[in-house]
């Protein structure tokens, strides 16, 4: 994933943190925690001089009707992705630096709660953050079939609403309109074809459910580590993860 930067207004030290592990030990445990990613540090400095926004500032314009097609999925928080029933949970991520750039994916992989297996690569020179993070939940598709074939129950989280809205909303229309969409190009559409063909057959016997990256979800944290490891290593295979699963050693890894 590309670069952020968190604003920490309220914490131990309050500042501009330019990785998710040092804002996480600044809010961790402090009552009140005040803080929130950018996507540039000029628009994090911005914000930190402007204080942090009050409740009332926070609150959503009242909503309006949006059809089914263009209303993005729910986004669970780590105390919901703890409460969903499945025995196999998948996370994915994809990162790109820059973006366009050097591109990864990676995927973490929980039997019963536990860390089971994590994977990496799918490296792409010349690759985008969205070919990145779709490649990263094809591959968690691929998986959740394997995985049904034993009888498992299964549940993807994936940090990318777009790539859950390509599958399971927006494909179905572009089928029916010839895979066209009005205003353009369909981009990664082979990808999405094959991720769609794939995801029909697995309908009904998966979740795939949204979750926000570098929030402290602990298999999206691991994901994101292993799409930063498939960049660096420049792995084009999509390799299974060989080194002892030690969690805090692992979230100790570059970010994206």
């Amino acid at each position: 994933m590309a670069a952020k930067f968190y604003v920490v207004w309220r914490g131990k030290t309050p500042g501009i943190y330019t990785d998710w592990n040092t804002c996480k030990s600044q809010v961790d445990g402090f009552a009140g925690a005040r803080y929130k990613s950018f996507k540039t540090r000029a628009e994090a400095e911005t914000a930190y001089r402007s204080g942090a926004p009050s409740a009332a500032a926070k609150k959503k314009k009242p909503a309006t009707k949006r059809s089914s097609s263009s209303r993005g999925p729910k986004t669970y928080s780590a105390s919901e992705v703890a409460e969903v029933d499945a025995q196999v949970k998948i996370f994915t991520d994809g990162g790109c630096e820059p973006n366009p750039g050097k591109a990864g994916s990676g995927m973490a992989l929980y039997r019963d709660g536990a860390i089971s297996e994590l994977w990496y690569g799918l490296y792409n020179p010349r690759g985008t953050n969205n070919t990145a993070e779709l490649n990263a939940l094809h591959q968690a598709l691929i998986r959740a079939e394997q995985e049904i074939a034993k009888g498992k129950t299964i549940a993807i989280f994936c940090d990318s609403k777009y790539s859950i809205q390509c599958v399971t909303q927006w494909a179905a229309g572009w089928e029916k309109k010839g895979w066209k969409k009005p205003g353009g190009e369909i981009k990664n559409l082979e990808l999405i074809q094959r991720m769609y063909a794939l995801y029909l057959k697995l309908k009904g016997r998966i979740r795939v459910l949204h979750v926000n990256g570098h929030v402290g979800i602990e298999g999206n944290e691991l994901a994101d580590r292993m799409s930063i490891l498939g960049i660096d290593t420049q792995a084009t295979a999509f390799t299974r993860y060989e080194e002892p699963l030690d969690v805090a050693a692992l979230l100790t890894m570059r970010t994206g």
